[in-house]
């Protein structure tokens, strides 16, 4: 039984002395009185994107603001609730990642690395200045330098498959 659009209101017979969240889908069930309409083993929350928020065998475990609850018997066996999920036309897919996603996730794949690296090169950058690296900190403050500016100028329009520079050793 599949019920959309989940928001909150207030009931008529609502009492003041009680604060309780009420919510309505989108077309007239209150929530706490559809319980009885979800007799699948699993039910499962999502968005109007159709990205699943929460898996539940309870379904007053869910908090279904801004959200559509349906129910199903099976989970798909490489199901991970850690990673993204949509539900659409009662089957459940493994998302896809959109291509301005895989951007964004490279830009922080990019600037994590980036990041690292500048941890590196920093107190080597500080022997040299101060007169007190070794052969082998100069060695690798050159390595890791030239590492970061090959990663500077990696292209992230081909995301997922960018190519990215070797770490130094």
């Amino acid at each position: 039984m599949q019920l959309n659009n989940f928001k909150r209101y207030e009931p008529e017979t609502s009492s003041d002395r009680v604060k309780v969240q009420y919510f309505i889908s989108e077309d007239g069930n209150d929530f706490y009185e559809s319980f009885n309409l979800f007799s699948k083993k699993y039910k499962i929350s999502f968005d109007k994107n159709g990205i699943i928020r929460k898996i539940s065998k309870d379904i007053s475990a869910s908090y279904p603001h801004k959200l559509s609850i349906d129910d199903i018997e099976e989970l798909p066996d490489d199901f991970n609730i850690d990673e993204k999920w949509i539900y659409i036309n009662g089957e459940i897919e493994r998302y896809q990642l959109t291509k301005k996603e895989l951007i964004k996730q490279a830009e922080q794949n990019k600037a994590f690395l980036m990041n690292n690296a500048n941890m590196i090169i920093t107190p080597l950058q500080d022997a040299i200045d101060l007169d007190m690296a070794t052969e082998e900190e100069k060695l690798k403050l050159t390595e890791w330098k030239k590492y970061r500016v090959l990663l500077n100028r990696v292209d992230l329009s081909p995301a997922p498959d960018i190519k990215w520079p070797q770490k130094p050793v």
